[in-house]
């Protein structure tokens, strides 16, 4: 019979430093530079404690990932919170500060199976609420005549792609994008008014 092998605590701060590790060197490396080695050099512990933690390192992503979509989530909640939700929820959608790391994450899922599985199951379970809240927020503005799916995947789309070329130096059209951006949300303007 086999032994399960003993795991260190869930929420310890041992595991935060390699979680914390892992997710500097995939925004300041890329996916190419993640390894057991460099990350226990990065959190200044030792590569055998990772294993401590983590089975496998497709283990150590996982979390990195689950704790990228936690935060998600949070910001999600805060633009749903924020006077003008629709205008929060564009902003987030073309925050630069996610970009690399999520372009390194669907790297690293085109080669991680367990990975790719993770990250396409958050994300069609993200995109179904974002849908759900713009739908509620674009029948609040009298916006019916734009399909929530659709300004979705344009928000999500543009904002990757503007700060994408913006990174490498190519801004063709942005500032015509983002024109037109502003005239969709000034068009929908506030929430009408109940009678």
């Amino acid at each position: 019979m086999a032994q399960t092998r003993r795991m260190g605590v869930e929420g310890s701060k041992m595991r935060a430093l390699f979680l914390d590790a892992a997710e500097a060197i995939l925004r300041e490396e890329g996916y190419v530079g993640i390894s057991a080695r460099q990350v226990a050099a990065k959190a200044g512990l030792k590569t055998q404690l990772l294993y401590y933690y983590f089975l496998t390192m497709d283990d150590l992503i996982l979390a990195v990932v689950r704790r990228i979509n936690e935060r998600r989530r949070e910001r999600f909640d805060e633009a749903l919170a924020a006077p003008d939700p629709l205008r929060a929820l564009w902003a987030l959608s073309s925050d630069p500060s996610s970009a690399a790391l999520s372009a390194e994450l669907t790297s690293i899922a085109v080669h991680r199976e367990a990975v790719r599985a993770e990250i396409v199951r958050a994300a069609q379970a993200f995109r179904a609420l974002q849908i759900k809240e713009v739908s509620r927020l674009l029948g609040e503005r009298g916006g019916k005549d734009y399909p929530a799916a659709g300004m979705v995947m344009i928000a999500a789309a543009l904002g990757r792609t503007l700060v994408n070329e913006s990174a490498v130096g190519l801004s063709d059209g942005h500032q015509e994008a983002l024109e037109i951006v502003e005239r969709v949300l000034k068009d929908l303007g506030s929430p009408k008014s109940k009678k």
